[in-house]
């Protein structure tokens, strides 16, 4: 077997400049574990003002008073995590999410498919770069192995297996996944080095240490493969964003919420699939969650079409205290219809009415537009309408107009018939009885419209035709 390990060490402050936070070239940044009281991850520009991982707040901020400080959040990095693994799944089948900031490929599967290790290799490093994560990898008969080269930065990939022991021999112990109390014995007999551990029986091992130390080291050796669950990708979309501050102004959404499309994107993506509804909650500290539907005219799945609509929406929205994180939801999707069109191309004469609608719908909300369609009634009144309530088939005919005025109104325009007459008289059976024959009559700039004239002989015009 041959696996690929790769530790993020720095997630938090991925997310964060993918967000649009500040550069390793802007100011410095941070990022604060408030249980151990330290920094565990920190930007160029805050290295080169003298902090360091490990160094309390207080003497991070006597060193840089001007730096940023980013909240560490387990939770948080794993969501990153995922987002990567769902990128990471169309290219590799066998993934493994370990902890909340390393993720393991299995590599000997895929070597046959991709024509070898550094075509493989450069596949999902080109992945990995264009996600912006930064890591530290290395690759192992084990996952284990791979991740005990990894936090030792190694940075090779290889599949030789003389040179992963020559790897592995060089790694202190304190670097392993043994307990401190494993290491302390280890070292009092003068074993410090993963070399040194490696070359000692195990039946001897056995007699001192405990079945769980066993079988790491049967696992770091390569003799046994323990079972790991394997990842698989989420039938819905779901992801949460914590913000870096807390925004009071909707404006100050839209970096997070273009993020969390660029993931639904890609999501999309890899699946061939479209979506015409999503669906944002923005989370507060007492407030209820406030949520923001947005659904579109057709089923999109770039984010630029998205966020067009995204903006229309929240521009005019106020939120009842400020936000400290936002989330998307996306559950209902469409295939890609087979026909014949590039998954980006965009057919005009479609599209763009369909996009006129959703942006009227974003603006305006989802009761703004009105389709007209065809009634269920024989009579012209009954047979164009805005919305058909009933289950019933409509009555169809060619001479149906697209849009029927409220009431008639006299012809007073010079026209030619192009069509009829058609005779209706209804209700003959009471006082109201009408009788009335129609044309559809055309003027001189092109226009169509349904006329008719009365039992007195007079015209009137009733409705147009697009």
């Amino acid at each position: 077997m041959l696996w690929a390990y790769f530790y993020c060490y720095q997630l938090t402050l991925d997310a964060y400049k993918k967000d649009g936070g500040a550069t390793d070239c802007e100011i410095p940044v941070v990022v604060y574990q408030e249980q151990g009281n330290q920094v565990v991850q920190a930007n160029s520009q805050a290295i080169k003002e003298g902090i360091e991982c490990g160094q309390g707040l207080a003497q991070a901020a006597a060193l840089c008073p001007h730096v940023h400080i980013l909240g560490f959040n387990r939770d948080t990095e794993k969501e990153t995590l995922l987002f990567l693994a769902h990128r990471l799944y169309p290219l590799a089948s066998d993934i493994v999410i370990d902890a909340h900031n390393a993720i393991a490929i299995r590599l000997d599967n895929l070597l046959q498919y991709y024509g070898g290790l550094n075509a493989l290799w450069h596949v999902l490093i080109n992945e990995l770069h264009s996600a912006g994560i930064h890591y530290y990898f290395a690759t192992a008969w084990g996952v284990e192995a791979a991740r005990l080269l990894a936090h030792n930065k190694t940075n090779r990939y290889t599949d030789n297996k003389e040179s992963i022991i020559l790897l592995l021999s060089r790694c202190r112990l304190e670097q392993t996944s043994l307990d401190s109390k494993t290491i302390a014995t280890l070292a009092k007999v003068g074993v410090r080095q993963v070399g040194q551990l490696l070359k000692l029986p195990v039946h001897e091992l056995g007699q001192r240490f405990s079945n769980d130390t066993i079988r790491y080291l049967t696992a770091l050796r390569g003799e046994t493969f323990p079972k790991y669950v394997l990842f698989r990708p989420s039938i819905s979309f779901k992801q949460l964003k914590n913000l870096s501050f807390e925004v009071e102004n909707t404006q100050h959404l839209l970096p997070s919420i273009k993020a969390l499309l660029i993931s639904l994107e890609h999501y999309l993506r890899a699946r061939n699939l479209l979506t015409s509804s999503i669906l944002f909650q923005v989370h507060f500290r007492e407030a209820e969650p406030l949520s923001i539907a947005v659904n579109g005219a057709m089923p999109f799945a770039t984010q630029k079409d998205w966020l067009a609509l995204v903006e229309l929406k929240v521009e005019s929205l106020l939120l009842p205290e400020p936000a400290i994180a936002i989330s998307l939801t996306c559950q209902q999707f469409e295939p890609i219809e087979n026909d014949g069109n590039n998954f980006f191309s965009h057919r005009f004469t479609s599209v763009a009415q369909k996009q006129l609608v959703g942006r009227l719908k974003a603006k305006l909300g989802d009761n703004s537009t009105l389709h007209p369609k065809a009634g269920n009634s024989h009579t012209f009144e009954g047979m164009t309408v805005n919305q058909v309530e009933e289950i019933t088939p409509a009555y169809t005919a060619d001479i149906i107009p697209t849009f029927l005025f409220e009431r008639p109104m006299p012809l007073n325009l010079p026209t030619r018939i192009c069509f009829g007459p058609i005779r209706l008289q209804t209700q003959w059976w009471s006082s109201a009885a009408s009788q009335k024959d129609y044309f559809i009559a055309e003027t001189n700039h092109g226009v169509r419209l349904l006329v008719f004239k009365d039992v007195n002989a007079c015209w009137w015009t009733q409705g147009v035709y697009s």
